[in-house]
């Protein structure tokens, strides 16, 4: 499970890059989000530099741990959807999915997404299958990301002049879970229903997946001590979740570059300004390249070449 794509398969089976007025708004948004953050890290220099020189070796790399791990689990996405059309077991799914790694970080944010769906498709998987795949691990991802980032906000009382909109954005969020299947027989207009009980399981893989990705981020923060960022892990939690979320729902910002980072040092913003903030939220991405780095390097030594043969 990589979210973060946002198209759908082409009747050849792979998906088609973005609409011709979409691919320059992104290419603009991505710049001047990346001028943003490197002025903001600038700013925040001494900060980081103090920052990481005293954070805890321990808990960065359980960080790094936390996310690789989040590798294991997204196959078994794959084999509840894909697997419901056409045999996949979970080595040719963990292989396709960690080999394509790499193409998170071309630019554009849906690489993965594509070189994945290229892969399932030359490996027998038809287009029915494969609209199916992108479509519920975009949906399902955002909508729990976003119902229970903003269910933990409400909850841990952060930003109390949001609590309507944040209570209101968690049940519109839980609500569209439960409507995804019949969303989903509805755009393919393939009358194909998802099973309910498979439709469970995704869920509940959808959360242990969103469990290990957000605590790698509650351990990154807690790794600089309570001094730089003090909040409670329902607010830490919820601050991760709904930022992702908020990133996602910006499908002008590929992987929410720059929304995740603002959102998130706005949740958090407290006794240092918000520049260190956003700086230090910046760095998480650091934790997730290693964490990424790892899968990909232990699946290239595991499975010898990047092929899907």
């Amino acid at each position: 499970m990589a979210p973060g794509s946002q198209a759908a398969p082409a009747d050849d089976g792979t998906l088609p890059v973005a609409t011709a007025w979409l691919r320059p708004v992104k290419l603009v948004f991505t710049w001047i989000a990346l001028a943003a953050m490197a002025y903001a890290v600038w700013r925040s220099h001494a900060f980081l530099a103090s920052t990481w020189g005293q954070a805890s070796v321990r808990g960065l790399t359980v960080a790094v741990l936390a996310w690789t791990a989040t590798h294991l689990v997204s196959p078994g996405f794959t084999l509840l959807v894909l697997g419901r059309d056409h045999p996949i077991d979970y080595r040719t799914a963990l292989r396709v999915h960690a080999l394509r790694l790499p193409a998170k970080y071309l630019p554009g944010g849906i690489w993965h997404m594509v070189g994945r769906v290229v892969d399932f498709r030359s490996l027998g998987h038809q287009r029915p299958a494969l609209v199916d795949f992108v479509l519920l691990e975009n949906l399902v991802a955002a909508g729990f990301a976003l119902g229970a980032g903003a269910m933990l906000l409400w909850a841990a009382g952060v930003a109390p002049r949001w609590a309507t909109a944040l209570g209101g954005t968690a049940a519109l969020a839980w609500l569209g879970l439960a409507l995804v299947p019949w969303v989903l027989r509805l755009v393919t207009r393939s009358g194909r229903d998802f099973p309910p009980a498979r439709y469970l399981k995704l869920l509940l893989l959808t959360c242990g997946f969103w469990l290990l990705a957000a605590t790698s981020f509650v351990v990154f923060v807690r790794a600089f001590g309570g001094q730089t960022l003090q909040a409670s892990l329902p607010a830490l939690y919820g601050t991760y979740l709904f930022s992702w979320g908020a990133g996602f729902v910006a499908f002008f910002a590929p992987q929410g570059i720059g929304v995740f980072e603002f959102v998130s040092g706005k949740l958090l913003v407290g006794q240092i300004e918000l520049a260190h903030v956003v700086a230090l939220m910046a760095s998480f991405r650091v934790i997730v390249l290693a964490g990424d780095l790892m899968a990909w390097a232990v699946a290239v030594a595991l499975f010898r070449r990047p092929s899907v043969h």
